[in-house]
């Protein structure tokens, strides 16, 4: 479900596509809306998920074009790259669009998907000193230590010696 706060006594639509016409009428719009999670379930690869999202926008018009000022921000759930561990970590977005008035609908929620995409890292940490797992036994490193002694922890030590 979504939340809505609103100025200028205006019901934005869940999906975020506003009608161009009612934004000039209206001479500019801020509103936010807090969006559910579900519009996003394919935004990020899983097991990393959108949690929660709140979008600001501020519509402002001019001569020939309308002006999209707008902020995303939440909370997503990532899987960390060394340990496997999920954790919850905050992201805040801003973006800006230009919009012609002869465009119908003005379609926000395509705009709030691909920033929210842009925001992907290819590794998240849990922490920026985990420890990760253990490269014999599996052990989370962060959570103790195991009796391993790695002998050689270069991907190219079975090559040593084969190229003379």
């Amino acid at each position: 479900m979504s939340h809505l706060s609103v100025y200028h006594d205006y019901d934005v639509p869940q999906d975020l596509q506003f009608k161009t016409a009612d934004i000039i009428r209206l001479g500019g719009l801020d509103c936010s809306s807090k969006l559910s999670p579900n519009y996003f379930e394919d935004v990020f690869e899983r097991p990393n998920k959108i949690t929660q999202v709140r979008v600001e926008l501020s519509f402002s018009v001019a001569s020939k074009e309308i002006l999209v000022r707008g902020k995303i921000s939440g909370e997503r759930e990532v899987q960390c790259a060394r340990c496997l561990d999920m954790s919850r970590q905050p992201f805040a977005e801003e973006f800006l669009e230009t919009y012609s008035h002869k465009q119908e609908i003005i379609d926000i929620m395509y705009l709030v998907r691909q920033t929210l995409a842009l925001t992907e890292d290819i590794r998240f940490l849990c922490k920026e000193q985990c420890k990760g797992l253990c490269p014999i036994c599996g052990q989370n490193l962060n959570e103790a230590t195991c009796g391993c002694k790695p002998e050689n922890l270069s991907p190219f030590a079975k090559l040593k010696g084969k190229f003379k």
